[in-house]
């Protein structure tokens, strides 16, 4: 019995002192940050910017820094799909249809961790867009400036989300799949 009672107590105080304690961190100032989506018709390129008062003023997030990981809690940033301008209302009104808006009003993006490699740092991202989600592993920097700046190219095709791809004049100019959305999340971080 008295080997029972070791066993169950040496049992629960590693999953004690193995529990992930996350630390809450401050983030302001995300005004300051930028955001485009940009991709290619047969015909031309095209770009929406993310217009900056769409962006939270403040947010709270949880991090652990576990050996070269950093996991993340509460990282997201919710896009408002209105935030985009893409130069005009007819491609505005494209980019909203072609994103599903009316169902589906925001573009999330999770931030799950930033992993500290040999070759740089690299960030674990879920995107979720008209109800699809997938997860993407990409080379990001972090650097200070006035403000800490978190930078990134986050590469992917349109029809991994099952989006249907606008076509103009009759199918003679379309969209192609890959487009790149570029963000660099600017904040003052505080413990």
């Amino acid at each position: 019995m008295k080997v029972l009672m070791t066993l169950f107590l040496v049992l629960n105080a590693s999953v004690i002192l193995g529990q992930t304690h996350y630390r809450s961190l401050q983030i302001s100032g995300m005004q300051n940050s930028s955001l485009e989506v940009s991709g290619k018709t047969n015909v031309t390129g095209f770009s929406c910017t993310y217009e900056p008062e769409y962006f939270q003023a403040e947010q709270t997030l949880k991090f652990y820094k576990k050996e070269q990981v950093i996991l993340l809690k509460d990282a997201e940033l919710k896009l408002d799909i209105d935030g985009f301008d893409c130069g005009g209302k007819a491609i505005n009104k494209d980019f909203r249809k072609m994103l599903k808006a009316d169902d589906y009003p925001h573009i999330i993006l999770n931030f799950k961790q930033v992993e500290l490699t040999e070759a740089g740092q690299q960030a674990t991202i879920t995107i979720n867009i008209a109800g699809q989600q997938n997860t993407y592993t990409i080379p990001v920097t972090w650097c200070k400036e006035e403000q800490q700046h978190l930078k990134g190219i986050l590469n992917l095709n349109i029809t991994d989300f099952e989006l249907e791809l606008p076509k103009k004049l009759f199918g003679l100019i379309t969209i192609k799949d890959a487009i790149a959305i570029r963000f660099d999340i600017a904040g003052t971080y505080a413990p």
